[in-house]
């Protein structure tokens, strides 16, 4: 028991200093930075990031869309998009007569995912550099989504309520992200993710999708990997 109560208070020590490094460190043009050294590689990230032969970005990708159920000529806004790890799930569901409209802060990301689109030869794909707290866009959507995304951008509900203002009446809203896990056998393990945090510039402590469920019809909630990973959608009210 001695030893458990030696290793809990060094696990809190070491992640109260990890903390105080992602606060140092987090910040728009770091973020920004981050992302354009990691733009030719990301794409590869879905499948290099496994357990077991399971890609759990790839799952919680699928899992998101199945809830979203989107549907033949659905118009869809993807925020915080990165190099298009969505674009090929989205485009299966939606078809020649949907609409994807992409967007990004970081340019590099963008031109990485601008590969992708012209690769596949998409003609109803539009990507757009954008800070997500502050999209403006001139049209509504029939979804909107943000995968991987929210632990990142540094004014997220901000980010949130932007994409809430370009979803028509009716329509699905769903997002998908890393998160401290909310079941009580996994407490005592948050702290590991603070070297999450510290490394990817994340901060796996928010909690979107109450943001969400306050605002929503029809809110549902999906966690994967013992919770570190969720996936929730609502319907915004008619």
């Amino acid at each position: 028991m001695r030893k458990f109560g030696l290793g809990l208070a060094t696990g809190l020590v070491i992640s109260s200093f990890l903390r105080n490094i992602k606060t140092q460190k987090y910040n728009q043009d770091r973020i920004a930075l981050y992302y354009e050294r990691r733009a030719s590689s990301y794409q590869a990230t879905d499948s290099v990031v496994a357990l077991g032969g399971i890609a759990p970005r790839v799952q919680m990708r699928l899992q998101l869309l199945d809830q979203m159920q989107l549907r033949p000529g659905d118009h869809v806004l993807d925020v915080a998009c990165g190099t298009g790890s969505n674009f090929e799930y989205i485009m299966e569901r939606i078809g020649p007569t949907g609409r994807l409209v992409a967007t990004d802060y970081s340019q590099p990301m963008l031109d990485e995912a601008q590969l992708l689109v012209e690769r596949h030869g998409w003609q109803n794909v539009k990507l757009i550099q954008s800070d997500a707290a502050t999209l403006t866009l001139d049209e509504m959507f029939d979804a909107v989504m943000c995968t991987l995304g929210l632990v990142v951008i540094p004014n997220h509900e901000e980010a949130m309520e932007r994409m809430w203002e370009h979803l028509k009446p009716g329509g699905i809203y769903g997002i998908s992200d890393l998160c401290e896990s909310q079941r009580w056998y996994m407490q005592p393990l948050n702290f590991l993710m603070n070297f999450t945090d510290a490394t990817l510039i994340t901060d796996t402590t928010r909690r979107p999708w109450e943001w969400l469920e306050e605002r929503a019809d029809n809110y549902e909630r999906k966690e994967l990997i013992l919770g570190y990973m969720y996936t929730a959608v609502g319907y915004k009210p008619a």
